[in-house]
């Protein structure tokens, strides 16, 4: 790789050079170096390890080569990040806060995936399959307990969320005895048959079970 230091700047060997009105395509290496090309020494960056330092590059010129050479000077994060990260915690926190999970459903993307791992009560994971969000109701280990009933199937460790905007409606899902999982009025949830369904009881029961609980939305 050859190239020329102007003000600074590197400018590399183009691949036509006019040379005494003749043009010359992909010239040689000494062609170039005849025209004061000279050959390039890079080096690899230092690792900088605080987003407050950058390695800025430099050129030193010498007799047959150009050198790079690296300076550690001061850098400004970039506060994108911090502002996205704090928007994200005002938005988590609304979400635990309310009952209404609509919120939660929209950005059902910023929760992690589910895995095994030790949870605890108020933990929110996305089913590895669907994508739907589902919050911790018991703590529990399911890496100790590897069986098929300590994942996010299992609706006595893990309950579903339910909107109360119809557009944000999530499956039907059997509730556990109890009111883990419980459909309350105003919440919407997609029936069997692809129609949605809006809650008019507190309810665990499906439409088929109890219809006077649901109407269609």
């Amino acid at each position: 790789m050859l190239a020329k230091l102007i003000d600074g700047a590197l400018s590399y060997a183009p691949r036509k050079i006019i040379i005494d009105g003749k043009t010359i395509f992909n010239p040689g290496d000494d062609v170039l170096r005849g025209q004061g090309y000279k050959d390039v020494e890079t080096s690899e960056a230092p690792a900088v390890s605080t987003q407050t330092q950058q390695a800025v590059p430099s050129w030193t010129e010498q007799e047959n080569k150009i050198v790079q050479s690296w300076e550690l000077k001061p850098a400004q994060p970039d506060p994108t990040v911090a502002l996205q990260e704090i928007q994200t915690q005002a938005v988590l926190a609304q979400i635990a806060e309310s009952d209404d999970k609509t919120l939660g459903i929209q950005c059902m993307a910023l929760f992690p995936v589910w895995k095994r791992g030790n949870y605890v009560v108020g933990d929110v994971r996305t089913d590895p399959d669907t994508g739907y969000p589902y919050e911790c109701i018991v703590a529990h280990d399911s890496i100790t307990n590897t069986g098929d009933d300590w994942t996010i199937k299992n609706r006595a460790l893990w309950s579903a969320w339910h909107s109360r905007k119809k557009e944000y409606a999530l499956p039907w899902e059997k509730p556990e005895t109890g009111t883990s999982g419980i459909y309350h009025v105003g919440e919407y949830m997609i029936w069997t048959d692809g129609t949605v369904k809006k809650c008019l009881r507190d309810t665990n029961f499906s439409p088929e079970e109890y219809p006077a609980d649901w109407e269609d939305a």
